[in-house]
């Protein structure tokens, strides 16, 4: 256990981390993907249950 502490220790004084403004940057980075992927699976919804309804309809099942 002692041993995988010191380890531990010794690899996070290794990690770099990123900066306040590459952190941010990376952050709205990803909420803006995230958005768009959003946008694009609502509208595949919107149109895929258009266009089933419209053939129901069509069917007269609706």
């Amino acid at each position: 256990m002692i041993g995988f502490f010191k380890d531990f220790v010794a690899e996070s004084k290794r990690v770099v981390w990123p900066s306040r403004q590459e952190l941010t940057k990376l952050t709205l980075n990803v909420l803006g993907l995230s958005i768009i992927v959003a946008l694009i699976i609502y509208a595949m919804d919107f149109a895929i249950g258009g266009g089933i309804q419209g053939l129901m309809y069509l069917r007269g099942l609706l």
